[in-house]
């Protein structure tokens, strides 16, 4: 994927020989990359969706800045209480809460992500349930209608999201169905987290979400760029660095 998306088309070929693998393996794993959206192919060449749809798979996201997604999702812990009401959106970075939940059950998790509930759904202390609606393969979620409408049906203790990105003082992704989404899981919470790792500052998105300011705690990794982090606390973002 890095050899992709530092150019345009590529011939399968080329990636053979610069992997140093045979075509057959090639072939094999760029269909498994289509079936996921994250590649193109066509005459013997193969390129890298550059679009929304790559930046937004979440095979691909879920690879990414793993070990600060982590540092973010352990300290997101401290925000929760035994026998809170959590609702918990569909991104990559919001799935390993599910690895320290343990710490502060019994919950009930509200969640629009497959993997999320596929994870929780063993976790005896957990009241896991799924808003449903229609299944997206590219994010990985359920939305739509019968989503929103779900989500609105509750009022939460606490919200867990992430981003696409971040821009200024603002959140943005790239599907209206994303942000109807998350904001509808705003609107129910009594308290809301958003976790945010360095990765989300590097590109932009098209549509707006939320002001940071709307969140009753920001946590951000150390990798950020220190300016970027003083200009959020001289906005008065409740900024907490993990």
């Amino acid at each position: 994927m890095r050899i992709l998306i530092e150019g345009r088309s590529t011939p399968i070929k080329d990636l053979s020989e610069r992997l140093n693998v045979s075509l057959m393996t090639v072939h094999r794993d760029v269909t498994d990359l289509q079936k996921q959206g994250l590649v193109r192919r066509m005459r013997g060449l193969v390129s890298a969706e550059k679009t929304r749809l790559f930046e937004s798979s979440y095979h691909y996201r879920r690879r990414r800045n793993v070990a600060e997604k982590q540092r973010l999702a352990q300290a997101a812990i401290s925000y929760i209480e035994p026998g809170n009401a959590i609702v918990w959106d569909d991104s990559s970075t919001t799935f390993h809460v599910c690895d320290y939940i343990s710490a502060v059950t019994p919950v009930t998790v509200i969640t629009n992500s497959l993997p999320v509930s596929e994870r929780l759904s063993s976790e005896a202390d957990v009241d896991l349930i799924s808003v449903g609606g229609r299944y997206h393969r590219v994010y990985n979620g359920f939305f739509g209608m019968t989503c929103e409408n779900t989500i609105r049906s509750f009022h939460v203790d606490v919200a867990l999201l992430s981003t696409t990105t971040v821009q200024g003082l603002s959140l943005y992704t790239q599907d209206e169905q994303v942000v109807r989404a998350k904001q509808a899981m705003m609107a129910i919470a009594r308290k809301k987290i958003l976790l945010v790792d360095s990765s989300k500052f590097h590109f932009s998105a098209l549509i707006y979400v939320a002001t940071l300011t709307d969140f009753d705690a920001v946590l951000l990794t150390g990798d950020v760029d220190p300016a970027i982090m003083q200009a959020m606390r001289d906005a008065g973002v409740n900024l907490h660095i993990v």
